[in-house]
């Protein structure tokens, strides 16, 4: 699911009109940062704050959108979503004020309104940032046959496609099989013998060996 990627995607058109949003997706995310801190909730914020470091990641780069960090942050974003929704149930189940409880202080009001919204904040910028990656992977898988590659090996760019050169096996020689008694004979002084006094010669060898 989670696959490591050493280059990055090249955007497409629809990621880079989807930067807008997305940066709008952060700037709500410092603003729950800075309400988390007014309420007091120390953990709460300093998760989130690791949340949109990573979404900063996807904004720089060699490109203006890294669709390659964009994963990541989904991935991020949505884990901490999910505890925000636990977060949100276990503080409205523990409260002496209902929802937008006219008694409640301003600083408990600003507690709702913060364990409300930042879920949601969370899954929005989650849904945004895997628009991007998706449609840069799905767009590269479609151009990756044209490069020669395979569709599988659509974590690599473009710029960092590298062709492996392919190795053919040199062709196997078949050695001839030497035949016993064959050739032309020839005599001590150098002349050479009738092929019907060769044969027999090997013939009479060749009895001789297996006597």
């Amino acid at each position: 699911m989670l696959p490591m990627y050493q280059a990055e995607l090249v955007p497409t058109d629809f990621a880079l009109r989807m930067r807008t949003p997305f940066t709008a997706c952060l700037l709500n995310l410092v603003v729950l940062v800075v309400a988390k801190f007014a309420i007091r909730d120390w953990w709460g914020a300093v998760s989130l704050i690791f949340v949109v470091l990573m979404g900063m990641f996807v904004l720089v780069g060699a490109y203006r959108v890294n669709a390659s960090s964009a994963l990541f942050f989904c991935v991020m974003a949505t884990i901490s979503g999910i505890f925000d929704v636990i977060s949100c149930v276990l503080y409205f189940q523990h409260s002496k004020y209902k929802l937008f409880d006219s008694k409640a202080s301003s600083l408990a009001l600003l507690a709702q309104v913060v364990f409300l919204t930042s879920p949601l904040a969370l899954f929005m910028s989650a849904i945004v940032s895997y628009a991007i990656f998706t449609d840069c992977r799905d767009h590269n898988m479609e151009l990756r046959p044209l490069l020669g590659g395979t569709p599988f090996d659509y974590g690599m760019g473009f710029e960092g496609f590298v062709q492996q050169p392919t190795y053919s096996s040199p062709p196997s020689r078949q050695q001839a099989v030497p035949t016993p008694f064959s050739g032309q004979g020839l005599r001590l002084d150098g002349t050479v013998i009738p092929p019907q006094t060769a044969d027999a010669v090997a013939t009479s060898t060749a009895q001789r060996a297996t006597a």
